[in-house]
């Protein structure tokens, strides 16, 4: 055995020891601690005075307060205390070394990426308002929240991200997007032509209000590997600029919780890769070719792995969600307009599944693809366990195309959503809406925020 390994094994033992011995001493301590009733304390002599005694009742006397004692009984002493003390606070400095710390960017880390890489599991990286121009690499069981949702009334993702507003020409939330549309064709057919679009983005007053990731057209932005679990959550940020053929996130073999985000202008949103059973939540996906993107490496028959899309608003993508060789849930979203502006070439869907099993639930589905045999939602032959119910889906190219295993329940609808606004993104209900409270769970079809 070498010296290293020798002084490494004295080390722990050591410390072992030390920590034994705490633990030995602070027992003694509190056996020496009488919990007495305040009913009773007229009762105690005044032959001795100890210290540490505690009341329970409406009032209680801290550690230092002297007070009278009965006779007989076990008196802490003093020369144990001191020694023990010095026991105590050794472990007390190594268990504040471990309490969660919050880790601030810019003031504390220049860069999210050193921020994270500093972190410990349960440390909580909290980024201000800005522009940060790099590609993060996350943590397990790191927080790692923006702006977005730090300036909001709650943290706990109940209270949703200010309205992202999509249009020739929108202002939401800080943040602009211009579309200019070239020539456009009448014929709505797969693979139409003369259809192009340039976006562009300025950030000159969100950099004030939200914390953006700009990956720059390289890579993927944010990328999740190696099991990371949902104890890690990314939250409260504008993510843009992924690299072609990139994600503006990517998760591989991992399950984090993603909340809370403004997800545009990326090749693919959110890709979901692997064994990966990933929380999405309450994000606004927008201007990519794939809203979210889920593809599994090998086909699992017993879908065992779920990815769960929950209360998202996805609009004016090539495809809202692709599901591969893989199962979601789907619940609560708002899935419109996919294609509306004619940004993409060739076939469009809100949901498209292949090889796949899906419970679709609770959903608006409104207004996607343009060619003869797109859909609002499709599946293939390969696909099975394919459920929908309390959904609203109307009005587009073909609300429901289905080749393999479906159920369309009863309770489905197919009526105008009648949004408030969706021209300027506001895609809540209006009161006139006739799909107000038919959920499942009784409340709107839809985001719920």
């Amino acid at each position: 055995m070498t010296t290293k390994t020798n002084k490494k094994i004295i080390l722990i033992t050591i410390l072992f020891l030390l920590i034994l011995s705490g633990a030995v001493f602070a027992f003694q301590q509190n056996k020496d601690i009488k919990i007495i009733s305040k009913e009773n304390q007229n009762e105690i002599s005044d032959e001795v005075v100890v210290e540490n005694i505690v009341y329970v009742g409406e009032e209680k006397l801290d550690s230092s307060v002297s007070t009278n004692f009965t006779e007989g009984e076990n008196i802490k002493n003093e020369n144990e205390s001191k020694t023990s003390n010095w026991v105590l606070d050794f472990i007390n400095i190594i268990s504040e070394k471990q309490k969660p710390k919050i880790i601030k960017v810019p003031e504390e880390y220049k860069s999210i990426q050193l921020a994270i890489d500093s972190a410990k599991f349960g440390d909580r990286v909290e980024v201000s308002p800005g522009e940060y121009k790099e590609n993060i690499i996350m943590k397990e069981g790191v927080s790692v929240i923006g702006a977005g949702l730090l300036t909001l009334e709650s943290q706990d993702s109940s209270v949703a991200q200010d309205d992202i507003i999509i249009s020739n020409q929108v202002e939401g939330n800080g943040l602009t997007l211009v579309l200019m549309e070239d020539e456009q064709t009448e014929n709505e057919d797969v693979n139409e032509e003369g259809v192009e679009v340039e976006i562009k983005i300025d950030f000159s007053q969100d950099k004030l209000v939200s914390s953006i990731i700009d990956g720059g057209g390289f890579g993927n932005v944010v990328t999740f590997k190696n099991e990371i679990t949902s104890k890690t959550e990314l939250g409260g940020f504008t993510i843009i600029n992924s690299g072609k053929s990139l994600s503006g996130v990517f998760i591989e073999d991992s399950s984090p919780w993603i909340h809370d985000n403004v997800l545009v202008n990326n090749e693919y949103n959110i890709y979901v890769k692997g064994k990966s059973s990933p929380i999405i939540q309450k994000n606004r996906i927008q201007l990519a070719n794939k809203g979210i993107q889920i593809y599994a490496f090998e086909k699992d028959d017993e879908y065992e792995l779920k990815s769960n899309i929950i209360d998202n608003l996805i609009t004016d993508n090539k495809i809202g969600i692709d599901v591969y060789q893989s199962s979601a849930e789907i619940n609560h979203n708002t899935i419109s307009y996919n294609n509306h502006y004619k940004t993409y070439l060739g076939a469009t869907y809100g949901i498209y599944l292949s090889k796949s099993s899906a419970e679709i639930k609770n959903n608006i589905i409104t207004d996607n693809g343009i060619c003869e045999l797109c859909a609002g939602v499709s599946a293939d032959k390969e696909s099975k366990k394919v459920v929908l119910k309390f959904n609203n889906i109307w009005n587009n190219k073909n609300n429901f195309v289905c080749f393999g295993d479906c159920t369309m329940e009863y309770n489905n609808l197919s009526e105008e959503p009648l949004f408030i606004d969706y021209i300027n993104g506001d895609y809540k209900l209006s009161e006139e809406s006739t799909i107000v409270g038919k959920s499942e769970d009784e409340l709107d079809i839809g985001i719920r925020w």
